[in-house]
C-alpha cells in the first residue's frame, strides 16, 4: 500500500534532532545577532491557564517579526487608551 500524496510520516526522532534556532512566526533560520545592535533577536511571550496550571512560552523571533509584533501591540495599546 502506497502513501497519500501530501502526506509525511516521521519518527519521534524529529523532535530530538539539535536544529538550527528559527522564528516562530515565519520560521527563518535565526543568525547570529549583529555587532552593530540593528538586527536584534526578540523573543514573545505567551502565557495560558487550564484550571490552577499556567504555562509560559518564550518563542523565539526574528527581528522583523519582533518589530512587527510589537509595533502592533503598541497600536492595540493606543486603541484601546482612546476607547476609554
Amino acid at each position: 500500500m502506497s502513501v497519500p500524496k501530501g502526506f509525511v510520516s516521521a519518527t519521534h526522532s524529529v523532535l530530538f534532532e539539535d536544529g538550527e534556532d528559527r522564528c516562530s512566526v515565519c520560521t527563518e533560520p535565526l543568525g547570529a545577532e549583529g555587532d552593530d545592535g540593528t538586527e536584534v533577536r526578540g523573543r514573545g511571550l505567551l502565557v495560558w491557564a487550564r484550571g490552577e496550571e499556567r504555562r509560559y512560552e518564550e518563542p523565539h523571533l526574528c527581528p522583523s517579526c519582533a518589530s512587527a509584533i510589537g509595533v502592533s501591540a503598541l497600536q492595540r495599546w493606543e486603541i484601546e487608551e482612546d476607547e476609554g
